[in-house]
């Protein structure tokens, strides 16, 4: 008898039903598409289940009436990890394929979840420092602060590594970030011709900016996750307070010592076509996505990037974000669907380059600066990029369905 025709072990499927959410949703897995795809996969399996996720756990219900039970199964947020969300992805859609069973899926989803990383420490912290220097110049910096902020996000880097194993030290690790990170930058400034302490602050603490959780919190509310995407908003506003305070009690810190500095020239517009390849380039490696995937992310980012740009120069940033996100959501639904692969692997990097995480971080900065008229004006432009965003991408995913459930 053909293994599909027996009934599936009850535990094994119960456990599935729980072990995959739990992947879905530690490797970067928005509410709503985890909620989509599990439901899918539940229905395949013949087992009447519910699923309502949020950042931290997600509610499953198995079973109905009496006969019902709901388990909460609490999610440890993770980093986004590209690879093994499409290989859960992949197992998810042999199993919908009817290739696996359930038994064999769950093995394989253990599987994923042992693999270990495949890019180097060291090579980790080069992207750490390639993101910098590249925000340096998305910013307007010169040579200098491309060059410095390199050195800062090297340093970020190491501290995000150092504190990445223990738990009390990672919930500081924002705060004492933006201490150390403008405390720095302010000394630096003046001291070295060429130098922008504000541009070197964002750019050592660009890594650290929750942009990508604001627009997927945008992203929930838009689609009607409303407790998930209110959770996952104030997680991103917490970091951003977290951030700000550190900066700034790092300036105050250093106050005394500080030297008017002199701005340098901005690096030439040449610069940023490099930029624009290199930072995309980081992204592979610090959202740990397949390296032979990298063409498409770059690619994709590349064409956001510029669009972004373009129409920021003729409509204003709000609908520039808006028209490079859906361009990135075009091309990535377009590659999704000819590919059977999960539209993150080219939305997340592309949209971290339109994402509004340094305004808000600026907002923040001018409320501890106590200018509450010019923090409200940039917190609602950041509210407002975030939600151009988020439409450019429902947009592209009306014109462009990815077909794809992650």
């Amino acid at each position: 008898m053909d293994r599909f025709e027996s009934p599936i072990p009850e535990d094994t499927t119960h456990r599935l039903l729980i072990e995959m959410p739990r992947a879905l949703s530690m490797y970067g897995t928005p509410a709503h598409r985890l909620e989509e795809a599990m439901g899918l996969c539940a229905e395949r399996l013949g087992v009447p289940a519910g699923f309502f996720a949020l950042p931290t756990a997600v509610l499953c219900t198995i079973g109905e009436g009496e006969n019902s039970r709901t388990q909460v199964v609490r999610i440890t947020p993770g980093e986004v990890n590209l690879k093994k969300l499409d290989e859960v992805d992949a197992v998810m859609g042999r199993l919908l394929r009817m290739e696996i069973g359930a038994e064999e899926a769950l093995e394989q989803i253990d599987a994923v979840r042992a693999q270990a990383n495949d890019y180097s420490l060291p090579l980790t912290l080069a992207c750490f420092s390639v993101a910098a220097g590249g925000a340096s110049q998305f910013f307007g910096g010169s040579w200098v602060d491309m060059l410095v902020g390199s050195v800062f996000g090297l340093l970020v880097g190491i501290g995000v590594v150092a504190a990445s194993g223990r738990r009390d030290l990672a919930r500081l690790s924002d705060f004492v970030a933006g201490v150390c990170v403008a405390a720095m930058a302010m000394l630096i400034g003046g001291r070295i011709e060429g130098v922008s302490p504000t541009i070197l602050t964002i750019a050592g603490l660009i890594a650290l900016f929750p942009g990508l959780t604001l627009t997927v919190a945008i992203n929930e509310l838009a689609t009607k996750n409303l407790v998930a995407g209110t959770a996952r908003l104030m997680g991103a506003v917490m970091i951003l307070l977290s951030i700000g305070f550190g900066v700034a009690v790092g300036q105050a810190i250093v106050t005394e010592w500080t030297i008017e500095a002199v701005p340098g020239v901005p690096a030439p517009s040449a610069t940023q076509f490099l930029t624009v390849v290199l930072v995309p380039l980081a992204l592979v490696v610090l959202l740990k996505a397949r390296a032979r995937d990298a063409w498409i992310i770059v690619l994709v980012s590349a064409a956001g990037y510029f669009a972004a740009r373009s129409g920021a120069q003729l409509y204003g940033p709000e609908l520039g974000a808006g028209f490079g996100a859906f361009v990135v959501g075009v091309l990535g639904n377009g590659y999704a669907r000819r590919s059977h692969r999960p539209t993150a692997m080219t939305l997340v990097p592309g949209i971290i380059l339109l994402v509004p995480g340094a305004i808000g971080f600026r907002s923040v900065s001018s409320f501890l600066a106590h200018d509450a008229v010019t923090g409200i004006e940039t917190a609602f432009s950041m509210v407002i990029v975030a939600t151009g965003i988020v439409i450019g991408l429902l947009m592209a995913n009306v014109l462009v369905p990815s077909k794809q459930s992650l």
